[in-house]
């Protein structure tokens, strides 16, 4: 265990170490999806099989509701609501990231950034089992892409580089506050319901609100319109990109401000 001590170097090149160690953290998330599902005989699709059906029969009806194509609905609310499972695992994993995880910090001298990647990759590889449903929706209705489907690999990055972000400020308020992780997951629930997931953007007027103030809808059209074939708005790049700087430069300072106190916290 002498290779987890990572927090030795000075804390601005933690993240280097970290991204050094990625070992570690590789490991160690492939271990929790493992013990996690140890005794079943289909694992982590357990999930996958659970979120089908949920799609399907939100779809069954919502189509009804909408009065919508069920071969345009369908699609549309399967692949979103993949991409919402990694957004929404990722915000509501963060608070309680450094608690969960104090047996850790407490007895020996660990990276917080190994801990970070470890929560994320966790999250990337339950995605990549989640993603045969869309090969599945790929497959029922003969959906092709095509080469603007790659578009949604930098998108993705994109996503996961803000969320990142993001989780750093996030499990240092949650270590500090215990009450930031109930409020997270109520917030969770609200931006299930105020983003274009269930629901057609086209359904409400181009400059309303409820889109524009919603990074979460950028970060969909990102990654979900490549993956049915349509080419995302560039807005939803500059809104990524310039939600990463500001996540990033709120994470850095609170990174070094903050993460001392991290074993006291917890």
């Amino acid at each position: 265990m002498a290779s987890i001590r990572t927090s030795s170097s000075p804390r601005n090149s933690a993240l280097i170490d970290a991204l050094k160690s990625r070992e570690i953290w590789l490991y160690l998330a492939w271990q929790d999806i493992r013990l996690r599902y140890r005794r079943s005989r289909i694992g982590p699709f357990w999930i996958t099989l659970s979120m089908a059906i949920f799609c399907f029969s939100l779809g069954v009806v919502y189509s009804q509701l909408f009065k919508a194509d069920i071969t345009d609905y369908l699609p549309f609310l399967s692949v979103g609501f993949v991409i919402w499972g990694f957004i929404s695992g990722m915000l509501t994993e963060f608070p309680n990231l450094y608690v969960d995880n104090a047996a850790y910090i407490k007895d020996i001298k660990i990276n917080p950034f190994n801990i970070i990647f470890r929560a994320v990759t966790r999250q990337v590889i339950t995605l990549l089992h989640n993603c045969l449903i869309i090969v599945g929706i790929y497959i029922y209705f003969g959906i092709n892409p095509g080469f603007t489907a790659l578009l949604a690999l930098p998108g993705f990055i994109l996503v996961a580089l803000n969320l990142v972000a993001l989780g750093v400020s996030l499990s240092l308020f949650g270590a500090r506050f215990r009450d930031v992780a109930p409020i997270t997951q109520s917030l969770v629930q609200v931006l299930f319901f105020i983003t274009p997931l269930t629901w057609f953007p086209k359904l409400l007027p181009s400059d309303s609100f409820v889109t524009l103030a919603n990074p979460i809808a950028y970060y969909l059209d990102l990654t979900r319109s490549p993956l049915l074939g349509h080419i995302p708005a560039n807005e939803s790049w500059a809104v990524a990109l310039f939600t990463l700087m500001v996540f990033s430069g709120i994470g850095a300072w609170m990174y070094r401000a903050k993460a001392s106190r991290i074993p006291f916290w917890v």
